[in-house]
């Protein structure tokens, strides 16, 4: 069991995406008030407190003079009921990772930062964990509405990899998708699942299969790829990743040297976090602290 600090202070908060949709937060902030806050943008299907090293960065990251906001992206859940502001107040509508697409992404990260930045905040660090580095690196690859100096990419999975090792005939599938998508019925889940048995529906799935797609970023396993969007983050980035990764295809060290190459950031680093597994589960200190550490590097 971790204990919660006395020196922080932790506060619930709604925070509303630019086309309105509800996105529930944690707020985790040293007693002694800072300007800089780390965004953490959970992957798929997850929610913004599921990893347990959610919480373990929540009591160490204010320690070290950061605040930490946590927030469910609208890609929570398999299917996840959201409240979305409509002119009559509010509407529920169906969100979660079955109906999701890293460009919406955009909306989710630009509400979290306004609303940090009408609190005071000034220098946003963003944090990704499987999903979210390519969520991130979207955003910061197309012309992002706020500056951010610093990244940090978690569990940096190829998605072209888990379709081949975990959605049997997933190319066979894809032009199911698109007749859905021509008929009008893009929002019909299909009768294929994703990893992690998540349904999905058909647009989604094309938006995850189709060749010009943003999800195809961390391409460890198709190298003449392009690393796409990754390849265009000027900021500092840190990447750590876990040595026993489901989601990778090819051994973290090999996969750290292909980053190396492919970024333009003039000050990129890696770690590979041993005996680790996708969620870092019983590595959570280990993962905290070696972020804090090139966090203490990097400071103003």
């Amino acid at each position: 069991m971790i204990v919660k600090p006395k020196n922080i202070d932790i506060t619930i908060h709604k925070i509303y995406s630019e086309d309105g949709l509800e996105l529930d937060s944690l707020l985790f902030e040293p007693k002694k008030k800072t300007k800089k806050v780390i965004v953490h943008v959970h992957g798929k299907e997850g929610n913004f407190i599921q990893n347990h090293f959610v919480t373990h960065m929540g009591y160490k990251y204010p320690s070290a003079g950061y605040s930490f906001l946590t927030f469910n992206n609208r890609g929570h859940e398999y299917l996840a009921d959201m409240l979305k502001k409509a002119s009559h107040g509010f509407e529920w509508v169906t969100r979660g990772s079955a109906y999701e697409k890293v460009e919406e992404a955009v909306y989710d990260i630009n509400g979290v930062i306004e609303y940090l930045k009408n609190l005071g905040y000034e220098e946003i660090i963003l944090q990704g964990h499987s999903l979210g580095p390519h969520k991130i690196s979207y955003y910061l690859a197309n012309n992002p509405k706020y500056k951010i100096d610093k990244v940090i990419l978690l569990t940096t999975a190829d998605i072209i990899y888990q379709f081949n090792a975990s959605v049997p005939n997933w190319k066979e599938n894809v032009g199911v998708a698109k007749q859905l998508i021509d008929s009008g019925k893009g929002h019909e889940l299909m009768k294929v699942r994703l990893w992690s048995n998540a349904p999905v529906s058909a647009e989604t799935y094309w938006h995850y299969t189709n060749p010009q797609s943003n999800t195809w970023v961390f391409n460890f396993t198709s190298p003449k790829l392009e690393f796409k969007n990754f390849n265009k983050i000027k900021a500092s980035i840190l990447v750590v990743v876990p040595e026993n990764d489901v989601a990778t295809g090819v051994p973290q060290e090999k996969a750290m040297a292909m980053l190396k190459e492919r970024t333009v950031s003039k000050d990129f680093a890696s770690v590979i976090i041993r005996n680790a597994v996708h969620n870092f589960a019983s590595k959570e200190d280990e993962l905290t602290d070696v972020i804090i550490d090139w966090l203490k590097k990097h400071e103003r």
